[in-house]
């Protein structure tokens, strides 16, 4: 098993970029981002989904994937059960993981029993399974969430690509830009190390792929 890696306070001014990074591109926020470029892209459900629906889609997502796990570990804070919002030690992080879990089942849960086209329920299932693999494999290892984030956002971007029939290349190698701004912005931090990073994102990319491309 590998060493613990320490998150450092940041002090130049590119460590504070990169911290700003982490917390704009927290992995908690990429279902919202993901649902958000897929309603301002040019694709038929974009065109055929009214402006209520897609705000109300947003609203819903954002208040299941980030909101209510935001709360949850605000308590879980005040309680003593973890000890700072970085989760440095496993069972802080697997705590967090699984009770994130839940939130994300649910809404996939609400998706489903609302009738909303499939893809919807696709990209928050992936997401919910991402969130599950990640719980269990740190366990034993300290995998990047974010990288597992932005990663499930290139595979959904591809396989809405696929699965939709897009011409959605420069969008994607905007994520993978993106994407590899995080995964800088981790290792300056020294929050991961770079296996870590490089799992997280090919874990989030093919889980997101792979529901898109046969679900």
């Amino acid at each position: 098993m590998e060493s613990e890696t320490t998150q450092v306070i940041p002090k130049t001014g590119e460590e504070k970029l990169a911290k700003l990074i982490s917390y704009l591109f927290h992995p908690l926020l990429m279902p919202t981002y993901g649902f958000a470029i897929l309603f301002f892209t040019r694709n038929y459900l974009a065109t055929f989904t009214s402006s209520n629906i897609k705000l109300t889609i947003l609203g819903i997502t954002f208040i299941f994937t980030f909101l209510l796990p935001f709360v949850n570990t605000l308590i879980l804070l005040k309680m003593g059960r973890i000890k700072s919002l970085e989760m440095e030690t496993i069972n802080e992080r697997v705590i967090l993981y699984f009770g994130t879990a839940l939130y994300y089942f649910a809404l996939f849960y609400l998706f489903y029993t609302s009738g909303f086209p499939n893809i919807f329920r696709i990209l928050i299932l992936g997401a919910a399974i991402s969130i599950l693999l990640t719980a269990f494999i740190n366990y034993k290892w300290k995998i990047s969430a974010h990288a597992i984030g932005i990663g499930g956002v290139a595979g959904a971007a591809l396989g809405i690509e696929y699965r939709l029939q897009l011409d959605a290349h420069l969008l994607l190698m905007l994520i993978i830009l993106i994407a590899g701004i995080i995964c800088y912005g981790r290792l300056k931090l020294k929050a991961h190390i770079p296996s870590q990073v490089y799992t997280g994102f090919i874990l989030g990319f093919f889980v997101e792929l792979l529901l898109l491309v046969f679900y």
